[in-house]
C-alpha cells in the first residue's frame, strides 16, 4: 500500500534574502505562516499480487503467507458475491485444503451418484463421502477469509485493468491507483482477458458454457427424491451433460456442454427443466468454463496464471475447484522458492509442478469426454453391462484413485469402434 509524507516550508524558516515579501512592500500580512505542503508516494513493493479471490487467488494467498511473502489480493466484486456452480466439492478437494471446513458450510454430504441416458439409470453408492455440496458465495467468502487469517492484505471492489511486467516487478495498475509486486499470480477465471497476455488467447469455440438456476425445495422433498446423490443427465446437452443437486434448501440445477456445439443453450435448460418437473419460472445464470486442456504457456518470468485462467478443470466433468486450489497454492511455492534460493526460471518450475501433479488427469479427463461423447449409445451399454466401471469412475471424486489410473483400467476394455475416437 501506499504511504504519504509531508514536507512543510513556513515563512519562519526562510532567511531574509529568501523572503519573498520585503518589509517596505506596502502589503499588510495577515497569515503569520505560509505553508507549501509538498506530498510524495512511498511505494510499497509486495512479494506477490493476486488477482481474483476465487479459490485459485485465496490459495494462492493463503499459501503465499504461510511462506512469509507480502501478498496483496486485489478482487474486482465485493465478497460475498454470487457465483453460478454447482457447487460439488470433490473430497479430493477438501483433502487439498490445509484447514477443516465448518458443519455450517457443509450443505450436504454425497456419497452416490446417479447416471441417466435416455432410458437408461445407473446408481452407485460408497460407504464414504465422495463429494460435499456448499453454496459457492460462502465458501468462496470462507477461503478468502483463510487466506486473511494467514496474514493476506486484501483489496475488495477493485478491477485491475491492465500490468506492465518489469526487469524486477510488476506493476499493475487499476482504475484508481497502481501497484508493485515482484510477481504477479492471475486467477481471474477464463473470462478475465489478463491472462491472454501470458497464455494468448483462444477462441470462444474452444470452451464449455454452463447455465444453472437454484430451486428452493424441503428437505423431505430432496430426501426422496435425491437423499445424498448427485443426478446427472447425458444426452441433454451436447458435448456435456445436466444435473439436479440437493444443496441445503434447494436444488442446483444446470446444463453445460461445448459452446461449439449447445447452439441454443436457453432452449435445452427449459426442456431439462420441465422434463425433470421443474415447471416455475427461473432465473437463467449463464457462465463460460475451459475444457481442460494442458496449455502450453503458463508463467512469464513475473506473471503466473492459476486455476480457470490456466485453463485447469476436468475435461469430463467441468469441475475445477480442485485445481484451482491446487494451483494456486503451486503458484506461490513456485514464488516463495524463486525469491529465497533462485534456481530454475519461475515459468519452468511452476509448469513443471503442475504438469507432474495433475497434467495427466486433465489429458485423460479430456479423453474419457470424447470417447463417451462420440458413441454414447455403446459407452453406456458398456456401463450398463459393466458395474465395476461407474463403480472406479465415482472414486476419481476421492484421493483414492484419478484419472491416469481410472484410464488405464478402462482403456483394454473398450471395443476398437469407440477407441478409433481417440
Amino acid at each position: 500500500m501506499a504511504k504519504k509524507h509531508s514536507l512543510i516550508i513556513s515563512k519562519q524558516n526562510l532567511s531574509p534574502l529568501e523572503h519573498p515579501l520585503k518589509s517596505h512592500h506596502k502589503v499588510e500580512i495577515f497569515l503569520d505562516v505560509i505553508q507549501l505542503r509538498i506530498d510524495w508516494v512511498d511505494k510499497r513493493v509486495y512479494d506477490l499480487i493476486v488477482v481474483g479471490a476465487g479459490p485459485a487467488g485465496s490459495s494462492a494467498a493463503r499459501m503465499a503467507a504461510k511462506c512469509g511473502l507480502d501478498v496483496l489480493v486485489i478482487e474486482k466484486e465485493k465478497f460475498p458475491r454470487y457465483k453460478p456452480c454447482g457447487g460439488a466439492l470433490s473430497e479430493r478437494a477438501v483433502s487439498a485444503l490445509d484447514f477443516s471446513l465448518p458443519e455450517n458450510l457443509c450443505e450436504r454430504t454425497i456419497t452416490g451418484t446417479r447416471i441417466h441416458f435416455k432410458d437408461l439409470a445407473l446408481e452407485k453408492h460408497k460407504n464414504y463421502p465422495l463429494t460435499t455440496l456448499v453454496t459457492r458465495s460462502r465458501f468462496d467468502s470462507f477461503l478468502l477469509e483463510r487466506a486473511e487469517e494467514a496474514g493476506a492484505g486484501v483489496l475488495m471492489d477493485c478491477r485491475v485493468e491492465d500490468f506492465r511486467e518489469k526487469a524486477d516487478h510488476v506493476e499493475v495498475r487499476c482504475k484508481d491507483d497502481s501497484y508493485q509486486s515482484r510477481f504477479l499470480a492471475l486467477c481471474g477465471g477464463c473470462q478475465s482477458s489478463l491472462k491472454d497476455r501470458v497464455s494468448g488467447q483462444e477462441s470462444g469455440r474452444k470452451s464449455g458454457i454452463c447455465l444453472v438456476t437454484e430451486i428452493e425445495a424441503s428437505e423431505d422433498e430432496m430426501k426422496r427424491r435425491l437423499h445424498e446423490t448427485l443426478d446427472i443427465y447425458f444426452g441433454v446437452a451436447e458435448g456435456g451433460y445436466g444435473w439436479i443437486f440437493p444443496h441445503r434448501g434447494y436444488y442446483s440445477v444446470g446444463i453445460g456442454g461445448l459452446s461449439s456445439r449447445l447452439k441454443h443453450p436457453r432452449t435445452a435448460m427449459k426442456n431439462f427443466l420441465r422434463d425433470n418437473g421443474f415447471l416455475g419460472c427461473y432465473q437463467l445464470h449463464g457462465h463460460t468454463i475451459p475444457l481442460g486442456r494442458f496449455k502450453p504457456r503458463l508463467a512469464s518470468e513475473r506473471v503466473l496464471v492459476a486455476g480457470d485462467s490456466a485453463g485447469f478443470v476436468d475435461g469430463f466433468t467441468g469441475e475445477g475447484i480442485f485445481y484451482a486450489i491446487r494451483s494456486g497454492q503451486i503458484a506461490a511455492e513456485s514464488v516463495a522458492e524463486n525469491l529465497q534460493v533462485g534456481g530454475k526460471r519461475l515459468s519452468e518450475a511452476y509448469r513443471s509442478r503442475c504438469k507432474v501433479e495433475f497434467g495427466d488427469d486433465l489429458r485423460y479427463a479430456f479423453m474419457l469426454s470424447r470417447l463417451l461423447h462420440s458413441r454414447p449409445d455403446i459407452f453406456f451399454r458398456i456401463l450398463a453391462s459393466q458395474e465395476e466401471v461407474l463403480e472406479r469412475y465415482i472414486d476419481i471424486a476421492t484421493p483414492r484413485t484419478n484419472y491416469r489410473e481410472f484410464m488405464r483400467w478402462l482403456l483394454p476394455r473398450l471395443p476398437v469402434r469407440i477407441l478409433r475416437a481417440l
